[in-house]
């Protein structure tokens, strides 16, 4: 397959995975961390970067620029939502244009497309954002170039990629391996190995260093703590994280068995037994790594952004071992075709369940302009959550939903478990109640947060 074919996949795929972005902005931001992302940026002005994960101020910088050019909220969502798949395009680009690496940047889009399905709209992940850009990284230690022959900026350039990549998320690591691993026994990619000694190293430092010396985080220290998991489990196949994800991979993520079992094959009869033992053992190992620290299942689009790393396994080989082995020029871009088209429709029609939710929450506000007090505290089992899926970011997503309909008169609803823990604050006129905290007007700015006049909080049922 020629360059020009690969960039021109990759302009239609982004443009319509960008379309989908734009079109579906309120599905994708008026939920979860991604409410409160949006929230933290529009009260402080300032980047909301969580767990020391500051390459997420990648795709924080769309809503950090509107809300610093002041823009209405509903544009800060829409540049939120699109510039998190403008900035995969950027990384497709890099390796395209600048690392001039086609078939790495054929890769990144795929990885985008091949297995994405509910982390699309759960948009903010940095694990995703870190994948992406861990291939840019790739790109950039592949090029047939030896230390000396870089320059200050592109060290200086390594030496930020690599730590960026590292704080991104604490599975990172084992992704890098791999990357690293396939590029020094890939014919086509030779890395170097002083780099790749060198990159192993300063790995260990930088790692060394932020799980040693910094404090760790405690969201990644409670996340790490599922690897005990090993220790105390009798049975690592009789789980039922291992039963979900036989069903995933029969609704969703169907092409991902199929390309590993034609990368399975193809590196058998060829006798690449080094890339067939690197992908297997990745593959099924880390599998079982993530299914073992969380056996007892959790929400699929949560748990979707740790099996991402399965995609990469598959699609390098499938890019540098399998498509060569298609000759016939038409076969390959119609097949390459098939598996964007099919994709891209997969993730649109899973909308459903984000939509449901935006006309649930459509109601309540509905509901809430009947009270005199515009200001709400339910108990969470009073809700469907199966429409709501959870509740944690009810308060960020009502602000965000009801600002859309009238920006001059935002309200707040919070769902919480315990809606006793507020009634301490049922006095209190000039505050914005949270799940995560408690903010006065006068430190809220006016052009997001016009909370005037709307009463007291009350606690009630919305029937």
């Amino acid at each position: 397959m020629q360059a020009k074919h690969v960039l021109i996949f990759g302009l239609i795929g982004y443009l319509a995975l960008g379309t989908l972005a734009a079109y579906f902005y309120q599905e994708r931001t008026i939920f979860l961390d991604s409410s409160f992302i949006l929230f933290s940026i529009a009260s402080t002005g300032e980047f909301a970067v969580q767990a020391n994960r500051f390459g997420s101020a990648l795709t924080q910088f769309f809503p950090w620029l509107g809300v610093n050019l002041h823009l209405p909220i509903r544009a800060v969502m829409i540049l939120y939502s699109v510039g998190i798949v403008l900035y995969y395009f950027l990384c497709f680009y890099a390796a395209f244009k600048w690392l001039k690496n086609s078939k790495l940047a054929l890769s990144i889009l795929l990885i985008n497309t091949f297995m994405v399905s509910y982390t699309f709209w759960w948009m903010q992940i940095e694990f995703a954002q870190g994948i992406a850009l861990s291939v840019v990284f790739l790109a950039f230690m592949t090029r047939e170039r030896q230390w000396q022959d870089y320059t200050a900026v592109e060290i200086s350039a390594f030496f930020l990629l690599l730590v960026t990549l590292l704080y991104f998320h604490p599975l990172m690591p084992f992704l890098l391996v791999y990357l690293l691993l396939f590029g020094l026994i890939d014919e086509q990619l030779k890395l170097p190995k002083k780099q790749l000694w060198t990159v192993a190293i300063l790995s260990g430092v930088i790692l060394f260093f932020k799980n040693y010396v910094m404090t760790i985080a405690a969201y990644d220290d409670q996340a790490d703590r599922g690897i005990s998991n090993f220790s105390t489990l009798p049975n690592y196949f009789d789980i039922q994280s291992n039963y979900n994800f036989i069903e995933y991979c029969q609704k969703d993520y169907y092409l991902l068995p199929l390309g590993l079992l034609a990368c399975l094959i193809v590196l058998s009869v060829q006798r690449k037994w080094k890339k067939l033992m690197l992908l297997a053992g990745m593959f099924f190992g880390y599998l079982l790594l993530v299914n073992v620290s969380y056996y007892q299942g959790m929400p699929q689009f949560h748990i979707e952004s740790f099996y991402l790393p399965l995609s990469v396994f598959v699609i390098l080989p499938l890019v540098f071992d399998v498509f060569p082995l298609i000759k016939k020029r038409p076969i390959m871009l119609t097949l390459l075709g098939l598996i964007l088209c099919i994709r891209i429709i997969h993730i649109g029609s899973l909308h459903k369940p984000y939509s449901n939710r935006l006309v649930l929450q459509n109601k309540m506000l509905d509901k809430l302009e009947k009270l005199d007090s515009k200001k709400l505290v339910l108990d969470q089992k009073d809700v469907p959550l199966d429409t709501l899926i959870m509740s944690w970011g009810s308060s960020f997503e009502f602000w965000l939903l009801s600002s859309l309909r009238n920006p001059e008169a935002p309200r707040s609803i919070v769902i919480d478990e315990d809606p006793a823990r507020f009634d301490w604050t049922m006095s209190n006129n000039s505050a914005f109640f949270t799940e995560w905290g408690i903010y006065n007007y006068a430190d809220l700015p006016k052009r997001y947060f016009n909370f005037t006049d709307i009463g007291y909080y009350q606690k009630a049922k919305l029937e």
